[in-house]
């Protein structure tokens, strides 16, 4: 099974951002899925904001699809990436 690929779209001012952080740091070391974090004020993540048009943080894309907006439920987030239907 390929592990999938998250990027986790923060920012500086974002209140939420660094609790979006640490359950997606859990669930990457968890899961094998690969985490990338990336600041909407640096050129990555803004091209991926302009891509997709979101609009706000933290959002989380899986596999270059926005998955969650905000802190998501652990159980949802997990099944995102492992494939379950949850």
């Amino acid at each position: 099974m390929m592990s999938k690929k998250v990027q986790l779209l923060v920012s500086e001012w974002c209140p939420t951002c660094s609790q979006a952080e640490q359950l997606w740091k859990q669930l990457a070391a968890q899961t094998g899925a690969e985490l990338e974090i990336l600041d909407v004020a640096k050129r990555p993540g803004r091209d991926i904001v302009a891509k997709l048009m979101i609009r706000s943080v933290p959002a989380a894309v899986i596999d270059d699809k926005l998955a969650f907006v905000g802190v998501p439920d652990p159980e949802k987030a997990r099944a995102a990436i492992v494939g379950d239907d949850a």
